[in-house]
């Protein structure tokens, strides 16, 4: 107990001498009482915000003008192709005849794409429509020439739209010219016109004289009855197997008509016997296809035949004779 006593009496001493002794003794001893540094202060870098920007409210969009919804346009119907008009069947006549048909002008050139060529066997004079300077050619040579309205050209050919002309029909210098810069469609159809009145005209003289010679079978019947007129190198021509008369294959071959061919022949007529200018003969009329300026046309021939040949070979609506 004592010692503790004694323990806590020298803490006490301690005490009041390290408070009350101790700093005048330092202080003259110029001892400094130990006092812990201070830290530096750290220094906090402060980053102020940007500050926000005001945003500005936006201008309400104007409203954008709706488009005036127009009605989609309908496709136009592709333009329709020009009709070529298709020659009708002709009605036949009184008489029995049944004239022959002819196409159209359009269809028979493929619209003036392609003129018949046999139309040019013969140079055409055909007129100027326009003032024109063409280029004339002959072998390796050229020369320009005038052409004024109104004047004159001969035309020798085509040449797609255009015509191969010359300035006179014997004339070596060729050019070409525009077909619708003269008036040829109007000198072609007009010729065309004028061979269907004629073809026409023969098709009716050809019937008329068909029913002439059926009435002349008609009063001469015993003559055909002993099987020809007089008999003998007279009889009457028949048939081969084929349906053809080999006497007219004979006379074709044999250059006595040169119009006629065995392979150009359409149909073969029948024997008639008629008596023709005072002449007992045997007929056949055949239909075949003959050339034309206009291209091919059905015509009809007689064949005449008296003594075992032919005699003759002629148109059976003029009578003229047949090349």
């Amino acid at each position: 107990m004592k010692a503790l006593f004694v323990l806590i009496l020298a803490a006490a001493i301690g005490y009041v001498a390290y408070e009350f002794a101790y700093p005048p003794i330092a202080e003259a001893m110029k001892f400094t009482k130990h006092v812990p540094k201070e830290e530096p202060k750290k220094e906090v870098l402060v980053v102020e915000a940007p500050k926000p920007k005001p945003v500005e409210p936006k201008p309400e969009p104007k409203p954008e003008p709706v488009p005036e919804m127009k009605p989609e346009p309908k496709p136009e119907p592709a333009p329709e192709m020009p009709k070529v008009a298709m020659p009708s069947e002709p009605a036949p006549e009184p008489t029995g005849l049944v004239p022959p048909t002819f196409p159209p002008v359009d269809q028979l050139t493929q619209n003036w794409a392609v003129i018949p060529a046999s139309f040019f066997t013969q140079p055409k004079q055909v007129t100027m429509k326009k003032d024109l300077d063409i280029t004339m050619k002959i072998g390796a040579g050229t020369s320009k020439a005038s052409f004024k309205t109104g004047g004159k050209v001969f035309v020798m050919g085509q040449n797609g739209g255009n015509l191969i002309i010359g300035s006179a029909p014997g004339s070596p210098m060729r050019g070409e010219v525009a077909m619708d810069d003269t008036d040829f469609k109007d000198v072609f159809t007009a010729a065309y016109e004028q061979i269907k009145v004629v073809r026409v005209e023969q098709a009716r003289k050809a019937h008329e004289y068909q029913l002439a010679a059926a009435d002349r079978a008609k009063n001469a019947p015993a003559a055909a009855a002993k099987g020809g007129a007089g008999g003998g190198a007279n009889a009457k021509p028949e048939k081969d197997a084929d349906g053809k008369y080999p006497i007219l294959i004979a006379s074709m071959k044999a250059g006595e008509v040169t119009e006629v061919k065995p392979d150009n022949v359409k149909s073969w007529g029948d024997v008639n016997q008629e008596k023709i200018d005072g002449t007992d003969f045997w007929t056949i009329n055949v239909k075949y296809e003959t050339q034309t300026m206009f291209g091919k046309f059905e015509t009809e021939a007689q064949a005449r035949i008296k003594n075992g040949k032919v005699d003759k070979w002629v148109y059976t609506g003029s009578g003229e004779v047949v090349p």
